[in-house]
C-alpha cells in the first residue's frame, strides 16, 4: 500500500489553524484517502508549513465531497515549497 502525503496550500493563518488541529476541507480522491499519512498545510507564499500526522480516525466530508483534514503531532517549520499550478491540492508518495 502507498503512503502519501497530502499537502496544501492557504492564504488561512497557520497558528490558527494548528491551534485548532484541522484546516478548512479540501477536494481530495476518496480513492487516496485511505493511504494518507501526512498533512502539510503550506502558507500561499511557500515559506512555511505545518506539518502533521494525519488522524485516520476522524475523517470527515462535507456535504459537497470535500475532506476536512485532521492532525496530530503537528508544528510549524520553514520550508521552500513550490507548486507547479494553481491546484492547491498535491501528493507526495513515501
Amino acid at each position: 500500500m502507498p503512503k502519501l502525503t497530502v499537502q496544501v496550500r492557504t492564504h488561512d493563518n497557520l497558528l490558527k489553524l494548528l491551534a485548532a488541529s484541522e484546516s478548512h476541507a479540501w477536494v481530495v480522491g476518496s480513492d487516496k484517502e485511505n493511504f494518507i499519512t501526512n498533512v502539510q498545510i503550506v502558507n500561499w507564499d511557500g515559506t512555511q508549513m505545518i506539518e502533521g500526522v494525519f488522524d485516520p480516525a476522524s475523517p470527515r466530508r462535507k456535504d459537497d465531497g470535500r475532506l476536512i483534514l485532521q492532525y496530530f503531532d503537528a508544528r510549524i517549520v520553514n520550508c521552500g515549497v513550490s507548486f507547479a499550478s494553481q491546484n492547491p491540492v498535491q501528493y507526495i508518495q513515501e
